[in-house]
């Protein structure tokens, strides 16, 4: 099989071609410039037996060719890369991960949605196992406001962080779905928390205790509440969510807060607030978001992996948002920046395994009340 990872045709970059293989989302499918949809395959079955695509579709979607199955799409399609998309009420297929990996293309998946810490170990070996690339979709991370905290711990303007705390109030919600998962919280929204943490600090817990269970009232199904206390080489983490409050306002990354020997900061989804020693409060200003949605994986793996040089694209990452006040930003600003954007990749599968591995720890600790 040739390797497909070098997209050129006479020394000239072209667009790759890209297979969607299951369809959860495609509704709500941007469209991208820099790519050239191949085709798609229901390898899930949501669209039953029917071999025409449902309405509503974006026209890039409703044009290109809908296969029969996975070995008819590679053999007809020459995709370069593969977007998985798994609904929530199901779970990755292994025979299906297992066979786009062989044919030594990128795969990218929109969110893994795994059962128990043996599938970690599985996909492990799966994507050692190669020849292609497995990435990892997780969206929380392109938040602006995430971005500008990396950047403060970059700059080392926090110091030595030793404490974080993490609290998320979710509004009482059943769906159908939501009964896939033994432990909700664990299993579905700390993916994106933990994601969040290892990005920003690393998340790999030398120990962490994790309790969760559904209130009464909560019907859900599934375990809405979880707690966690995990303890790294440098930080502790207090975490908690509920996902069956009335409180407001909801915010599904939550409120976390930073203690650094230099400063603390108070992270939101809108906002970024450093604190001095003294109390002093300063809103830290948020890049404009360069990834947005589930959508960014793909994006992510464009700039980076599939059309060579960033050019254009960089100087827009380089524009803060700054609202109604203009304000130039300075050298300084702009070069760490710039440092920041270099070493900023889309997840590959081995650096995304820890989060993995710490959510399993969770509910397995959970599930026995025991310390992991």
């Amino acid at each position: 099989m040739n390797d497909r990872r070098t997209i050129e045709v006479a020394g000239e970059p072209r667009k790759p071609r890209l297979l969607f293989v299951g369809i959860e989302g495609l509704a709500e499918w941007p469209g991208l410039p820099g790519i050239v949809v191949a085709g798609i395959v229901d390898v899930y079955g949501e669209w039953g037996s029917s071999s025409v695509k449902p309405q509503g579709l974006p026209a890039q979607l409703q044009h290109c060719r809908l296969f029969a199955s996975l070995e008819e799409a590679l053999e007809l399609s020459a995709p370069d890369t593969a977007f998985v998309c798994v609904s929530n009420d199901r779970k990755t297929s292994f025979p299906v991960m297992e066979r786009l990996l062989r044919e030594n293309i990128d795969v990218l998946v929109k969110k893994l949605r795994l059962h128990a810490m043996s599938d970690v170990e599985r996909l492990s070996e799966l994507s050692k196992r190669g020849p292609g690339r497995l990435f990892v979709g997780e969206h929380y991370r392109y938040m602006p406001s995430v971005r500008a905290l990396k950047r403060l711990v970059d700059e080392d303007e926090l110091g030595a962080v030793e404490q974080i705390t993490w609290r998320c109030r979710l509004p009482y919600e059943i769906h159908d779905w939501m009964k896939s998962y033994r432990h909700l919280v664990l299993e579905d929204l700390s993916y994106h928390h933990f994601s969040v943490l290892h990005d920003l600090f690393g998340f790999e817990p030398l120990r962490l205790y994790a309790h969760s269970f559904e209130p009464a009232f909560s019907r859900a199904g599934t375990r809405t509440v979880a707690s966690v206390l995990a303890e790294t080489a440098d930080y502790r983490l207090n975490y908690e969510t509920v996902w069956c409050s009335k409180r407001e306002p909801y915010s599904y990354l939550g409120e976390v807060t930073v203690e650094g020997s230099k400063a603390s900061a108070v992270l939101t989804d809108t906002s970024l607030h450093q604190y001095s020693p003294l109390g002093r409060n300063r809103e830290v200003v948020c890049p404009a978001p360069r990834y947005d949605g589930p959508w960014g994986l793909l994006e992510h793996w464009l700039d980076t992996y599939g059309s060579g040089q960033r050019t254009a694209a960089v100087e827009s990452e380089k524009q803060f948002s700054l609202g109604a006040e203009a304000k130039a930003k300075t050298e300084a600003e702009a070069e760490a920046e710039a440092k920041d954007t270099a070493r900023w990749l889309p997840y590959t599968f081995e650096r995304f395994e820890p989060v993995l591995l710490a959510i399993y720890r969770a509910v397995e600790s959970a599930k026995n009340h025991v310390v992991r």
